[in-house]
């Protein structure tokens, strides 16, 4: 199962506490994710999901050495890698004893819209560079790369 159903699953679920969604008609939800360094700090209430998402894709099986770490890191780098799933950043709390992250699950139109606009940004970055590379005594480029020679 692909990561974004498997994680819809585990929101509806509701056995992870802190896992669920903010806006369920919007396709907002909400992840747990406090600090390993934080006080308090306890792998089995504040890293089920990591774990639940290492068992699940191969990387952990219950018995072995618990490693929360690699398990956040993975599925934070899983999480990024989605096309159909994006950080909202301004609604996040990234410090404290309540730190979570909140995520929104996009439509097919959502997704389109996001591939286009990183494309756009992807040419309009190379006509940029193609213009400041022509242009040897640029102020433009001195401004931006410093003094080059």
């Amino acid at each position: 199962m692909r990561m974004r159903p498997w994680l819809e699953e585990q929101i509806n679920s509701c056995k992870i506490p802190g896992l669920k969604w903010v806006n369920k008609e919007k396709r907002i939800f909400q992840i747990p994710w406090m600090h390993a360094a934080r006080h308090g700090w306890d792998v089995e209430k504040d890293a089920p999901l990591f774990r639940n998402w290492a068992i699940h894709t191969g990387k952990y099986q219950p018995g072995d050495k618990p490693d929360p770490k690699t398990w956040k890191a993975n599925f934070r780098c899983a999480m990024n890698s989605l096309p159909d799933i994006e950080e909202v950043k301004d609604k996040s709390i990234k410090k404290g004893t309540n730190a979570f992250r909140v995520y929104k699950m996009l439509s097919a139109s959502e997704r389109h819209s996001k591939r286009g606009q990183s494309l756009t940004h992807q040419i309009l970055k190379i006509i940029i560079l193609v213009y400041i590379s022509m242009c040897k005594t640029c102020a433009f480029k001195k401004l931006l790369f410093g003094q080059i020679s």
